[in-house]
């Protein structure tokens, strides 16, 4: 079958309403009915491994989109409801590797997309719901899903360092720019977003007297997000590294061979202070 010969790459992740930060919530996750009989602390994982499935069972690839060897990555938005029910799906596909003259085109061509990412998110079944405080609530979610026509030589899985790639991921205002000034477009934003954002934790502030280095790894993965960050530094600069890292903005994934890849990008970052 066509399915299987395309690469379907998933991540799943909550978009909670709530601080994380504060424990002034108590959350109970939504949870599927084939997770129900399972302990409590393996619900979670059971909900996104049975979502993972469910998306592989139900996934499509346009056939005129294949046609056309058009390639996309769709951000799903939806929620599950104080019922159970899965509801306000929308969705919102970005288009690798092409570009279009006629904004018309572009529409039609996201939508293609966008139809097919929303028809999977609709035949997720009813859910026990999740609560906040004891009380049935609704859940935020975003599901990205990949579509990419199938290669010889698949190597979705690998993480390619910044200045190896041909296309840098693409920060809000860099869109201009040709292949090489991407990659330094990249950097002097990343570098402007820790100067904006990063702060001296109060906790640092009469124990450490001189300036300290934080070392920073991001991995762009192939639909534009940040999942994995590695930070090597003092523990008592990590939480704030990882808070500034957590507002960039969502960015176009780099490319090599007009195809999305996960890009790896080390910056350190430097605490004085005050």
């Amino acid at each position: 079958m066509l399915k299987k010969s395309i690469l379907i790459f998933l991540l799943f992740f909550v978009l909670s309403n709530y601080s994380q930060e504060e424990n002034l919530v108590d959350e109970d996750f939504p949870i599927l009915p084939i997770c129900n009989l399972i302990p409590e602390n393996l619900q979670k994982k059971c909900f996104e491994e049975s979502i993972q499935e469910h998306i592989e069972k139900y996934f499509i690839y346009p056939k005129t989109a294949l046609d056309l060897g058009l390639q996309s990555v769709v951000n799903v938005f939806f929620q599950i409801n104080e019922n159970g029910e899965v509801n306000n799906i929308t969705a919102k596909a970005n288009l690798v590797g092409v570009k279009f003259d006629s904004e018309e085109a572009l529409l039609s061509a996201s939508q293609l997309f966008e139809n097919a990412a929303q028809e999977i998110v609709k035949k997720l079944p009813k859910m026990i719901p999740g609560k906040v405080n004891g009380e049935p609530s609704a859940f935020p979610f975003q599901l990205p899903i990949t579509y990419r026509m199938p290669s010889d030589s698949d190597k979705s899985n690998d993480v390619f360092p910044l200045d190896s790639v041909e296309w840098a991921p693409l920060f809000p205002g860099c869109e201009d720019m040709n292949s090489d000034d991407s990659k330094t477009c990249f950097k002097e934003k990343v570098d402007k977003h820790f100067k904006k954002y990063l702060k001296f934790p109060k906790k640092a502030k009469g124990i450490v007297a001189e300036e300290s280095i934080v070392f920073v790894e991001i991995i762009i993965e192939n639909d534009g997000r940040i999942y994995d960050i590695t930070i090597l530094g003092p523990d008592v600069f990590r939480k704030e590294t990882e808070r500034v890292i957590k507002k960039l903005p969502s960015m176009e994934p780099g490319l090599n061979n007009d195809l999305p890849v996960a890009v790896s990008y080390t910056i350190p970052v430097a605490f004085k202070p005050n």
